[in-house]
């Protein structure tokens, strides 16, 4: 059976890819939006894609809506040069994120929401980032832009930028309510409501998320894994707005998210709260628009640990990891004027304080662990675009400046005497771009960029004293660490063909160093139990480069389809602590991405997706000596609104039933949403 699913899938697959050959177009919706669309994550201020000097994806409330899924996470994983590792129904959190961008590894992409950093990754219960935090009937677009992004937003982006933008509240009362229900026990809530009185308007949406979840491993001949990855999950997120004239904006927005997500034992398993607030103004003139916002993001976890009794061979209860009330505080300004020839000029300021604070409780003893940071970071940057050649040229420049400083850090663990106060330490970044674009004609575009991306150590890689297996491995404190770096640049273009075929492709090649590794200080053996003793360093320097090819084929009688597929080869060029490791791949990048993507909209009938995912060499070790098995997956969603009002939707993911992407195969959900 899997076979001729396997089959079937391939053959979809193909029909996606070749259907524009067959079919004639009955309507031609895409270069209305190739010329219209714009983004503001690539140069700060609006500007249109086709414009933009690096590539860049937009994804719209349309594009959201239509999508299957609810999770911004599960939407990304269609999008090219992204890597997801692991499916939404296996994550639980932790010290990683899942993803990454252009083969650069984890926790090296920027997320935003509403230009806040969600994974600022001073510390290990915010770089994982929850997806499903906001509502996707919440946002209006999610704007991706890939290569470095740290002239206009400083850390975190090596790889690029990931900005949720949420919608304004709407001219007139809408109200949502939504039941899903599906496999192993799933059941979620959803409701949302916006709504504009004269100069004011707000918006309002929530949450709830229950589910047994899914086996972390095949449960078969496992004793360490019992049960499944269960979770709890409860969000809410508000936004208020009142125009003070029709040129300038206030707005407020506060987010509040909740999960408890199991890890396959009754004991072990992680509580999560996160709260956000932002205030923002905006201003927009004829010559001038600048905005300001203030923000504050709070994140209080705790993990809760066991370990095994050999003596009754179960789990018991031993020590909760606590990181509470981790804070991060910032302030943006910026302002954008429009200069003679077409010429764009922002420039602003950014400040950033985190606070990081971590503890341990042990269950049996009196020991104690713990560290804590602050981190404060100051940045002026500037970006500036000029046209030239009436308007078929554009050339873009910037450049960030970004003074960060460590203090008051200290780490320390009773057991061993370990109590350790460091001393301030402080960095100083240049972040530097350029790009040019060069329009042939209306309908095409060629562009290269280079660009410079950093991301300085987190506060939990240089202070935090981390302990697991009972002592077994134990990792060091290492605040000699310097930031990551890397340098890339990309060359590439798009065209539209025929007023309803869009394609882009694009090369890439980046050099990385200073990535930060796992070194082994000492390993040995007493009891028959193997000790290791490590520390993070900067040892490894990585050499990327791939192509990214995309299609966009509006092919009319209410047919769309999509088409991407990425080449990326992402090797270790260096690592001084395993020098037997040059020449590898890094772990979790396939070598080659497909994913292809059909819609059918028929009101009156029924609506269609089919959505399609290839991964062809990956790794799972640094080693290279164990390899992911090629999978291929394909999700189908089938919907219909009756009445203008209630909308009902089949969603089944992993029909091609692969245990490698989702151990408990194929799964189902069923959900009803009335619109009022």
């Amino acid at each position: 059976m899997k076979f001729i699913l396997k089959k079937i899938t391939v053959l979809i697959f193909t029909i996606i890819i070749f259907c524009p050959l067959l079919l004639s177009a009955e309507e031609t919706s895409k270069k209305t939006q190739y010329m219209e669309e714009v983004v503001v994550s690539a140069t700060r201020s609006e500007i249109p894609v086709f414009d933009a000097p690096q590539s860049v994806t937009v994804i719209s409330n349309k594009e959201i809506m239509d999508s299957p899924f609810d999770r911004i996470e599960d939407i990304l994983r269609f999008a090219a040069g992204f890597q997801n590792y692991s499916h939404y129904g296996q994550q639980t959190g932790g010290i990683a994120s899942h993803f990454d961008m252009r083969g650069v590894g984890r926790n090296r992409t920027l997320m935003l929401l509403d230009g806040v950093p969600l994974n600022d990754n001073f510390n290990n219960s915010i770089s994982w980032v929850a997806w499903g935090l906001i509502p996707k009937e919440s946002i209006e677009r999610i704007e991706i832009v890939r290569g470095p992004s740290s002239s206009l937003y400083g850390s975190e982006g090596l790889g690029g930028v990931i900005h949720i933008i949420t919608k304004k509240p709407d001219e007139k009362r809408a109200s949502s309510f939504k039941l899903t229900t599906g496999s192993e026990e799933t059941y979620s809530l959803s409701m949302g409501h916006s709504q504009k009185i004269s100069q004011f308007g707000f918006l309002l949406s929530g949450g709830w998320e229950k589910s047994d979840g899914f086996f972390m491993v095949d449960p078969e001949g496992i004793d360490e894994y019992t049960l499944r990855r269960h979770r709890d999950i409860y969000k809410g997120f508000g936004k208020a707005t009142y125009s003070l004239d029709t040129k300038t904006d206030l707005s407020f927005s506060a987010l509040y998210y909740d999960h408890e997500m199991g890890k396959g034992r009754e004991y072990f398993y992680d509580d999560l709260q996160m709260d956000q607030y932002r205030l923002g103004v905006n201003h927009r003139g004829e010559k001038m628009d600048w905005n300001a916002l203030i923000y504050m993001n709070r994140a209080d976890k705790t993990a809760y640990q066991d370990k095994f009794i050999g003596s009754t061979k179960t789990y018991e209860p031993e020590r909760d990891e606590m990181f509470p009330q981790n804070e991060v505080w910032g302030a943006d300004i910026q302002n954008t004027i429009h200069l003679f020839n077409k010429t764009i000029l922002t420039s602003g300021l950014s400040f950033k304080r985190i606070a990081m604070d971590y503890d341990e409780d042990y269950k049996s003893n009196d020991e104690d662990l713990g560290a804590t940071g602050r981190q404060e970071t100051l940045s002026p940057f500037f970006d500036v675009t000029m046209e030239l050649l009436n308007d078929k040229m554009l050339l873009n420049a910037g450049l960030r400046y970004d003074h960060i400083k460590n203090f008051d850090c200290r780490s320390w663990e009773t057991k061993s005497d370990f109590d350790t106060t460091y001393n301030s330490q402080t960095w100083d970044n240049f972040s530097p771009k350029a790009g040019i674009v060069f329009h042939p004609d209306r309908t095409s575009t060629l562009r290269a960029s280079i660009g410079k991306g950093f991301r300085p150590p987190s506060l939990f890689d240089q202070y935090k004293l981390h302990i697991r297996s009972g002592g077994a491995y134990v990792r060091f404190p290492n605040p000699d660490l310097e930031p990551e770096e890397i340098v890339s640049w990309d060359i590439g273009g798009d065209k539209l063909f025929f007023d309803n075929l869009w394609a882009r492709v694009a090369y890439y090649q980046s050099s990385a160093s200073d990535y930060i590794g796992s070194k082994t200080i000492k390993s040995y053996e007493k009891n028959g139990k193997t000790y290791t003793e490590s520390v993070y360093d900067n040892i490894n320097e990585v050499d990327i480069y791939g192509i990214e090819a995309e299609l966009e084929y509006d092919i009319g009688y209410g047919l769309t389809s999509f088409f991407n597929y990425n080449y990326n080869i992402s090797e270790i060029e260096k690592d001084s602590e395993n020098p037997e490791l040059e020449g590898n791949y890094l772990a979790g990048n396939p070598v080659h991405k497909f994913r292809a993507g059909l819609t059918y909209k028929n009101p009156q009938l029924i609506n269609l997706s089919l959505l399609f995912k290839y991964n062809i060499d990956e790794y799972a070790d640094a080693e290279n000596t164990t390899k992911v098995p090629d999978y291929t997956t394909l999700d189908i969603s089938l919907w219909k609104t009756l009445f203008d009002k209630a909308t009902v939707r089949l969603n089944i993911e992993n029909l091609t039933d692969e245990k490698e992407y989702i151990e408990d195969g194929t799964i189902y959900y069923v959900s009803m949403q009335y619109d009022f």
